[in-house]
């Protein structure tokens, strides 16, 4: 099995370049319709990566880097994602100290938890079913066309 570091680079790079776009396009949305967007990096990111794969490697992943695409992809969407949360409110911390004051405030709140982690599941169980999916015979049926 080859390294599949380059690719979760590859992944980490895209959607975080897909990230700032579609977080600039959100702003110039109405109020609600930026939400649409949160999904976008994450799906471009991870087709042009599979498309990188096939063109390199002449074939579609195996059922192992499979899996392992699934969970890294994953892991690196969310992971980078609170980074920059937690990025986002120092930042504003440092210009008003009652930011990290009232962040501090609803994380001590068990509704606002549940209600954070319902909406992340509600995003990311789909991403990860999706990517299993598009990993698999979708991405064999890609090669398949690809190679010949």
């Amino acid at each position: 099995m080859i390294s599949l570091t380059r690719y979760f680079l590859w992944f980490f790079f895209i959607c975080f370049v897909f990230s700032c776009v579609c977080g600039v396009l959100a702003a110039l949305l109405p109020t609600g319709m930026g939400a649409v967007l949160t999904a976008v990096p994450y799906l471009v990111a991870m087709i042009w990566v599979l498309l990188k794969f096939i063109k390199q490697q002449r074939r579609a992943p195996t059922q192992a880097e499979r899996k392992k695409f699934t969970l890294g992809f994953s892991l690196i969407f969310w992971s980078y994602n609170f980074a920059f949360l937690m990025l986002g409110l120092f930042i504003f911390a440092q210009g008003d100290a009652e930011v990290w004051q009232n962040f501090m405030l609803y994380v001590q709140q068990l509704q606002f938890i549940s209600m954070v982690v319902i909406l992340i599941l509600l995003i990311a169980i789909p991403l990860y079913v999706l990517t299993y999916w598009f990993y698999g015979k979708q991405a064999e049926r890609m090669a398949a066309k690809m190679i010949d």
